[in-house]
């Protein structure tokens, strides 16, 4: 395998940028080659890219998990498919496919690409606290390794429901290291969203405000945001579990028997929703570009990103600490509307794509499908919460209409959650993808194979389909959503229609990892290998924001002069890009 391009190294100081240019850029690089340049930088393109690839394998191991979990699922109240040894051992493998998802996989494929790409979007020769974005990186990478070592050694984060956990064989010093693993993870995620945050907030060049900024820096400001708000809340179930651990009595469930009831609201609708909403913001970049058109509404759909931020962090009325909050306006509003900034921006990219003249691309045809993939989420979520919603509405004397509304109700729990999870998530990882055909020229230096590209992203909606799907059709059949189905029976409706339906979701589960194997494939061959085209690669698409008017890869400082900014498509206005 090749090295990764790593032709600016560090950028550790840099004084203000004056538009006559009148004092020099002053930035001290690192001048490391090969190896040492890659893994011992602080430069925010070296990090984007080590974020994509160590993203991808996350990705990569995440699905084998989510594989692993369906194939076990085929057998209710029968013997184990797998062959574990305990039910701890099929909840830890059940968790983990969840926080590795989450957190190895979709987490640091947004924060690769923000990494690599705010800095450029908006005109800055580096991202805020590089030094504070390298250590979130390492720390994020520790932490992740760290994590699954002690699941494999009988830790994680015990089993979804208040069982006596240590009877089923987890191990108390791994299960505090686990603990302690997927806190350091979480503090990095923090860190590096500050840095984010404030590169926006401080490297925004003249002219350019916060309303006129690219739909992907907009959308990962607002995700970020959200993420500082919800980390903290997310530190302080992890250190509750940490104490109960420790401590002689619990402080909340009593000797830690239900660890990850305390932190899955992170992995639940509405919250799930604020790691989805950078595939509106990808969506924005590529879509416009590949139709030969500006985006049109752009402020509207700006609110839109915004207005999933807001409605996403639902996290405090979920029901996980009060049985009777699921009925409360907030938890049912939110996950009611949750669908409309989806839809609304939707609406606009289709105006868009109508009016203008489309151009057939892997990464037109992979951010369509997340765009799919997220609204159908979004529905789901919708009718997980209906029934809460109608009962909390109205009283309701119709025998029938009761029925109904009770058995809404009882979707709360199945696996229908899981579906939820599903899109949202993998909707974020096909964006990524998206993302990554449409900018691997500008991060890579060599455009990936469009052929590839397309059957991977056709692959990923077939997999997600058929596992969703699945789950979807079984939580109606009352199928729990985190149930040991080899020692117990679920009480579902059907038993033979879940097992079938359980099967149709293996085979998604193995077109999911079809889909990502696709990718990392065409990576190496177009990458490293150094098969793909580097024909044109500084704009080839004639892209309208700052990223695509400087070299690919880009120069050390990224542009050789501060670029003024008077609106959210600069490239537009001095005759580059389309119309």
């Amino acid at each position: 395998m090749g090295e990764i391009p790593s032709e600016n190294n560090d950028v550790t100081e840099n004084t203000p940028l004056t538009q006559d240019n009148t004092e020099d850029m002053e930035i001290r690089t690192l001048e490391l080659g090969g190896l040492a340049g890659t893994f011992g930088t602080a430069d925010h393109k070296n990090l984007g890219r080590l974020y994509i690839l160590f993203g991808l394998s996350g990705g990569f191991l995440s699905l084998i998990l989510h594989l692993l979990v369906r194939l076990e699922r085929i057998n209710i109240g029968e013997t184990s498919i797998l062959d574990f040894g305990s039910s701890n051992q099929y909840f830890q493998t059940w968790s983990l496919s969840r926080t590795s998802l989450l957190f190895f996989c979709v987490v640091p494929l947004i924060l690769g690409l923000a990494t690599y790409l705010m800095p450029l979007q908006i005109g800055a020769p580096s991202i805020a606290f590089p030094r504070a974005a390298a250590a979130a990186f390492w720390a994020w990478l520790v932490g992740i390794l760290i994590h699954v070592v002690t699941v494999f050694s009988d830790g994680g984060l015990g089993v979804p429901e208040p069982l006596t956990q240590f009877a089923q064989g987890m191990d108390p010093e791994a299960t505090e290291l686990s603990i302690l693993s997927i806190a350091m993870v979480a503090i990095a995620v923090l860190l590096a969203s500050i840095t984010l945050i404030a590169t926006v907030v401080t490297q925004r060049p003249e002219g350019m405000t916060l309303f006129e900024l690219p739909l992907f820096s907009w959308s990962v400001l607002v995700a970020t945001g959200v993420w500082v708000l919800a980390m903290p809340v997310w530190l302080g179930n992890l250190m509750i579990s940490w104490v109960d651990f420790r401590g002689a009595d619990a402080l909340r469930y009593g000797n830690v028997a239900n660890i990850w009831g305390q932190l899955s609201w992170l992995w639940s609708q509405p919250m799930i929703f604020a790691f989805a909403i950078p595939v509106l913001g990808i969506a924005g970049e590529i879509i416009p570009v590949a139709a030969s058109k500006a985006q049109r509404q752009y402020t509207i759909q700006q609110i839109g990103i915004g207005a999933l931020g807001v409605l996403s962090f639902g996290a405090f009325a979920q029901p996980f600490f009060n049985a009777d909050v699921s009925d409360q306006a907030v938890f049912v509003g939110m996950g009611l509307l949750v669908i409309l900034p989806v839809l609304v921006f939707l609406g606009g990219l289709a105006d868009t794509l109508v009016k203008g003249k489309p151009k057939f691309s892997a990464h037109l045809v992979l951010a369509l499908i997340s765009m799919v993939a997220l609204l159908v989420g979004t529905t789901l979520s919708a009718i997980h919460v209906s029934g809460p919603a109608i009962g909390a509405i109205r009283e309701i004397d119709s025998d029938w209409l009761s029925g109904l509304i009770n058995w809404l109700t009882d979707l709360q729990g199945t696996v229908i959650a899981t579906a939820v999870m599903e899109h949202a998530l993998i909707s974020s990882l096909i964006a990524s993808i998206a993302g990554l055909y449409y900018w691997s020229p500008k991060i890579f230096g060599k455009r990936m194979n469009n052929g590839i590209g397309v059957l991977a992203g056709l692959s990923l909606l077939g997999g997600l389909l058929l596992s969703a799907g699945s789950n979807l059709i079984n939580g109606f059949l009352d199928e729990g959503d985190a149930v040991y189905l080899a020692t117990s029976n679920s009480g579902v409706w059907n038993q033979d229609a879940v097992e079938f339906l359980n099967v149709i979701g293996f085979i998604g589960s193995i077109l999911l990892i079809g889909g990502i194997s696709l990718v990392l494939l065409d990576l190496m061959i177009s990458i490293f290998l150094g098969k793909g085209s580097n024909e044109d690669v500084d704009n080839p698409w004639d892209g309208h924001t700052l990223e695509w008017a400087t070299a690919s890869p880009p120069p050390t400082g990224n542009f050789d002069e501060p670029p003024v900014v008077n609106s959210e498509r600069p490239l537009l206005e001095v005759g580059g890009g389309s119309e």
